[in-house]
């Protein structure tokens, strides 16, 4: 959801030559990756405590 949310704001707004509503739109696509990836990463690090877990 967090990327279609930055690819459907940044089509929407794609021919829009205002450099406001252009730099709002690149800030919520780095908002919504750096978002994604950290929730990636706490995904990561509960599967490994998952794996840890089990082996004992």
């Amino acid at each position: 959801m967090l990327s279609l949310t930055g690819k459907v704001t940044a089509l929407y707004v794609q021919e829009f030559r205002d450099d406001v509503v252009l730099s709002s739109v690149n800030d919520l696509e780095n908002f919504t990756t750096g978002l994604s990836r950290k929730i990636w990463q706490k995904i990561m690090i509960l599967h490994k405590l998952d794996n840890n877990l089990s082996l004992t």
